[in-house]
């Protein structure tokens, strides 16, 4: 019975960071537990203390009385938190000669560069990370997963950009890799103020 108590926790909990990551629950909605359950096909218990967990995390809000809620982030948040991406992907790249790994099909770049950049840099922080820094980078992609999916509304040419920074990392020096991601990140950080407010206005709280 716990072996099946554990399992439901953690396809709680996976489910919940990836549709949080993939921007389903708009920023400062309640996340409805007994909607996401009867969607799993689960009991609301792990659902909440999944829930639980992720506001342990600082990814969630639990509002006493009220239930989880997601968290709005003003435009020094977004910058943070593509600051604190940036430096983990550099710790990761110190520790590597080179990414080693392929990058996705042109076409999956070309239809969505954003989601194909997340799932190579999970998969390359999956397969090199320490577990610590694996935990720290999940909670950062979780976080900018909504902010990310504004990218497209406010920055040009994301797919050629994409194109460029996995080549780099397929071709380049770990120093010239850092300075791709650099670039990357920079736009991004500048760009800071934009892509907060476009995220809210997505969420209709303007």
């Amino acid at each position: 019975m716990g072996s099946e108590r554990e399992e439901a926790f953690e396809t709680a909990l996976e489910a919940l960071r990836r549709r949080l990551r993939e921007g389903r629950f708009p920023p400062g909605d309640r996340i409805p537990a007994v909607i996401v359950a009867d969607e799993l096909r689960l009991s609301a218990t792990p659902i909440r203390e999944a829930l639980s967990r992720l506001a342990g995390e600082g990814l969630v809000e639990e509002r006493r009385g009220q239930g989880f809620f997601v968290r709005r982030l003003t435009a020094a948040d977004v910058a943070d938190l593509y600051r604190l991406g940036l430096s983990q992907l550099l710790i990761l790249l110190a520790q590597e000669r080179s990414v080693q790994q392929a990058p996705p099909a042109p076409g999956d770049l070309e239809a969505e560069p954003v989601v194909a950049l997340e799932e190579f840099w999970m998969a390359w922080m999956r397969a090199r990370a320490s577990p610590a820094l694996l935990s720290a980078y999940r909670g950062v992609a979780t976080q900018l997963g909504p902010v990310r999916r504004t990218e497209p509304l406010v920055l040009d040419e994301l797919a050629q950009e994409a194109q460029d920074l996995l080549r780099s990392a397929a071709q380049d020096s770990p120093a010239e890799i850092a300075q791709a991601l650099r670039r990357f990140h920079g736009r991004r950080i500048a760009a800071a103020d934009r892509l907060a407010q476009t995220c809210i206005r997505r969420a209709g709280l303007l």
